[in-house]
């Protein structure tokens, strides 16, 4: 969570507003989660459970996640199955509150997915080929995906916030510094049409779909924005390689095995040029980086833990010397 947003966040005075707002009662909350959101579970009064996200106008402004919820709702119409924005007693979909210093905590409330999080048991080749199938389906989809309103785009790829790594990272680390602007160099030469590029989840993990009888059910659009396609990939195998269900001895192997099965599944629903595939490791690499500049966001140096500063100084050594985030080699993934 932002610094600046946890000093200005009142639990109490916000989480009893939301609740005039959504009509529930406050004792009918429960705290999830406070990584880039405040997230809270609530039983509603018809008797359905919600889910309420609570972010700031420091990380997002009104229209920004209004363009969430526009195409959380086109991919639903298309059949996708997304956990969909459930609207105020007055009809929004994002209720603004007051912070009393100049800004405001922006509230919305979307369906509780069905299923559940993956478990060790569900960790195996039907549920890697079941996510490829439904991004390959996402992917076809954004691809005839038109914004309802100017006002509603999202950022492009490459202003994201925690790739600001000069706003965030001690000015001394120079070297952090000249890896990420060549890489991003390298990438921003990348080709973009409509068959590589476009609006995609941008933060795919399990963490953020649940599992229901062998059907995917994702949540969690907060960080959606036009990139290629082979990077929203490319994101989705940087968590699983970084907190799989079930740890992995071999690395390079568990990479095979999962991208084998996640490209079987994702080729029944959307063609991506092979060539993409040697782009994999260079993606890997930014969203380490990104990762980087996020967890400074987060974190006082001040203050700061012995094992926080043990992860921040791994990180620092594997972007300075260009670590490979895993050693497979993708190009065996042609077809």
């Amino acid at each position: 969570m932002h610094k600046e947003v946890k000093e200005r966040f009142d639990e109490h005075i916000v989480l009893q507003k939301a609740a005039q707002l959504y009509d529930f009662q406050p004792e009918q909350i429960t705290f999830l989660a406070d990584a880039e959101n405040y997230v809270y579970e609530y039983k509603a009064k018809n008797g359905e459970t919600y889910i309420l996200k609570i972010t700031h106008t420091i990380r997002r402004s009104l229209t920004y996640i209004l363009g969430e919820m526009d195409w959380i709702r086109y991919l639903s119409r298309r059949g996708l199955a997304v956990a969909k924005p459930i609207s105020s007693i007055r009809g929004r979909d994002v209720e603004m509150v007051s912070d009393q210093a100049g800004g405001a905590f922006l509230l919305r409330v979307y369906e509780k997915a069905p299923g559940r999080k993956v478990e060790e048991v569900d960790w195996n080749d039907k549920l890697f080929y079941a996510l490829g199938k439904y991004i390959g389906r996402m992917h076809q989809l954004t691809k005839s995906y038109q914004l309802s309103d100017p006002r509603y785009k999202r950022q492009e790829w490459d202003e994201e916030e925690q790739l600001k790594l000069r706003k965030y990272v001690p000015a001394d680390q120079t070297l952090v510094f000249e890896q990420a602007d060549q890489l991003m160099e390298k990438l921003a030469k990348l080709p973009k049409d409509q068959d590589s590029y476009g609006l995609v989840h941008a933060d795919l993990h399990h963490g953020n779909f649940h599992w229901d009888q062998g059907k995917i059910t994702t949540f969690d659009f907060d960080d959606i924005g036009y990139n290629w396609f082979i990077n929203d990939i490319s994101i989705l195998l940087y968590n699983v390689l970084w907190y799989p269900v079930i740890p992995y001895d071999d690395k390079a192997a568990f990479t095979a095995e999962f991208m084998g099965h996640f490209l079987k599944g994702y080729r029944k629903e959307n063609e991506l040029d092979d060539v993409w595939l040697k782009t994999i490791p260079d993606f890997l690499r930014l969203r380490h980086m990104l990762i980087y500049g996020l967890l400074h966001q987060a974190f006082d140096l001040e203050t700061i833990d012995s094992d926080q500063k043990a992860m921040l100084t791994r990180f620092r050594e594997e972007i300075e010397q260009q670590t490979p985030i895993t050693p497979f080699d993708f190009m065996q993934l042609t077809h």
